[in-house]
């Protein structure tokens, strides 16, 4: 017969209980240590940031060093995962997971980039002077622009014939400051793209009358009228098709340029500033998982840049997309992000994290993995076996996702509310974007989609950088072949290696933690869950690449619906794997 309900929900307590006593057996036994903070953190966040703070550019032997940092942290790193364990299910599986990622960023700062020479950051230092007080309207058509050095060119504006030659991106728009009438900038622009070959106007005729029609909203100051007119210019030649102007929207640009209180520019590695300006940027380098705001950050995030500058002023954070198009998205205002993370996902993700332990405590299956003997309550052992697995797989995969967002969002609002003081700009809005991305990359591109754009990219750079090594030093092709040579199925190499990489070290990561969660585990699942999962983005994109013309045949809600269906069968069939890994995973979530 089957126990009554009643007596299930005391199998998790009992099952920690338990744990909890081996834990401290073992560490009585002296065969466990207990994690600690900072103490394990010396060589995921210290020792980097500490050798980073130290200029090594001119000095080989000092560049060479890193090889003791990297054998001293992955010592360190292997004795962490062997040894350290806590009595919390989530701190101990963090710790062989913290451990994992920190030899894989060390390797990613010290071996396959070299941030002294190459990484930048966005920084922002206070006007020196009055916006309002800085030159007249016939000089403000120079737009300075940041070079790859991360400082102004001077050449960037060539004059000819009296007009000031823009440098906005790919084109550049001539801007004959003499011409303030809207009929010259539209006969401007047009010649200009007609100068190009392109026949066509950069933006759309709805666009350019829309354009036209500010500029005569505009009351007629000279200043507000070239500002406007430089602001649309700039916006048409870019390729963010995001953003759209109105008259309120420009104008509001106009008055933050000219209210801004910072100014915004690269901060290479501050190779000559005091020990604390380089701690500073190391340590920001450091801990940054996605790297925003720096030149690296990853592609699928909002654009991380130096805002342009039209004239004398430079634009607000304000301007530009905010919204990638993987889906990403952030809020530049601090007072926006608190109350949205707040009420809708750090406290749903609360209440649902409450409600699925309930519920996913009561099934022995999340307890003890899927090896037990013990009873099912009735609602479960009523249910057919396929149900049952599919139940348990949605269950299991939404209680990982809202997990992730509640942690996520919890230091997302701590770091805007309570860390402005400390690490300044750092804590800015800015900076943190959402977690995932939006669900339609999933149904456009299926398992790769799911993979490598709607779900979260925190580990993203480190994934990538062994691939943009081995590229960079020609082991890998160019996935781009060269026009008129080369075979195709050679542009497919490199991100099928890619893939590959990523894929071991996420399975690496994963297998670490798991690992390090409980004293009994198969350890194995997450690599062999990852592996899976690799082969199935591999399998899904090399036939859709094949089959790409037939597929483009039926319509679009056909080709997402089996994209869809096709990630979902996948990940059923494959998730025991990781549920074997991990007995324990009410305690983790």
């Amino acid at each position: 017969m089957l126990q009554e309900p009643a007596s299930l929900p005391d199998l998790a307590s009992t099952y920690r209980e338990l744990y909890r006593t081996r834990f401290h057996a073992d560490v009585r036994a002296g065969t466990t240590t207990p994690f600690v903070v900072p103490l394990h953190l010396v060589a995921y966040w210290v020792v980097p940031t500490f050798y980073l703070a130290i200029p090594h550019r001119n000095r080989p032997w000092l560049y060479h060093a890193k090889w003791l940092v990297i054998a001293f942290v992955c010592a360190f790193d292997w004795y962490m995962i062997k040894n350290v364990a806590s009595q919390n299910f989530a701190s101990s599986y963090g710790a062989g997971l913290l451990a994992a990622w920190a030899t894989i960023w060390n390797f990613t700062l010290l071996v396959w980039t070299k941030p002294q020479w190459d990484a930048r950051r966005v920084e922002r230092r206070r006007v020196s002077r009055p916006i309002h007080q800085t030159g007249s309207s016939q000089q403000r058509t120079r737009l300075p622009i940041v070079t790859g050095q991360g400082q102004s060119s001077k050449s960037d504006t060539e004059e000819t014939s009296g007009s000031v030659s823009i440098l906005t991106g790919p084109r550049e728009i001539a801007l004959d400051p003499r011409l303030n009438s809207v009929a010259s900038v539209a006969k401007t622009t047009a010649t200009h793209d007609k100068v190009n070959g392109t026949g066509e106007m950069g933006a759309s005729s709805e666009q350019l009358m829309a354009s036209l029609e500010i500029i005569e909203a505009i009351e007629d100051e000279p200043e507000e009228k070239l500002l406007a007119r430089d602001i649309i210019a700039l916006n048409d030649n870019g390729n963010d098709e995001n953003l759209r102007l109105d008259q309120k929207t420009v104008l509001q640009f106009i008055r933050l340029a000219r209210e801004n209180e910072y100014e915004y520019y690269w901060q290479e590695y501050p190779a000559d500033a005091s020990f604390w300006t380089r701690l500073d940027w190391a340590f920001d380098l450091v801990s940054s998982f996605r790297l925003t705001g720096w030149n690296w950050a990853p592609s699928c995030l909002p654009p991380y840049g130096v805002p342009p500058g039209i004239g004398q002023y430079q634009l607000p954070l304000e301007y530009g997309s905010h919204t990638s198009k993987q889906g990403y998205k952030r809020t530049l205002s601090r007072r926006r992000l608190i109350l949205s993370r707040l009420f809708l996902n750090f406290i749903p993700s609360y209440i649902a994290i409450d409600l699925l332990a309930a519920v996913i405590t009561a099934d022995p299956y999340f307890i003890v993995g899927p090896e037990h003997d013990h009873p099912l309550p009735p609602y479960l052992a009523s249910l057919h076996p396929v149900l049952l697995s599919l139940q348990r797989t949605i269950l299991g995969f939404v209680a990982v996702v809202i997990a992730l967002q509640y942690a996520w969002n919890a230091g997302a609002i701590f770091l805007a509310l309570c860390c402005p003081p400390i690490l300044g700009f750092r804590a800015h809005p800015w900076h943190l974007p959402s977690l995932f991305g939006s669900f339609t990359q999933v149904l456009d591109h299926g398992l790769s989609g799911f993979w490598g754009a709607w779900w979260h990219q925190s580990f993203r750079v480190g994934f990538s950088a062994p691939t943009k090594w081995l590229l960079r030093h020609g082991y890998l092709p160019s996935p781009r072949p060269k026009t008129g040579g080369g075979r195709q199925s050679t542009a497919l190499v490199t991100p099928l290696a890619g893939a590959v990489i990523a894929f071991a070290q996420s399975a690496l990561i994963h297998g670490a933690g798991s690992y390090s969660s409980v004293p009994t585990t198969h350890y194995w699942g997450p690599p062999t869950f990852f592996a899976l999962s690799c082969l199935g983005t591999l399998l899904q994109s090399v036939c859709s690449h094949q089959l790409r013309r037939r597929i483009e045949r039926f319509p679009r809600w056909v080709r997402r619906l089996g994209n869809f269906s096709f990630v979902f069968l996948w990940l059923w069939a494959t998730s025991w794997t990781l549920c074997k890994s991990s007995p324990s995973a009410d305690g983790v979530i």
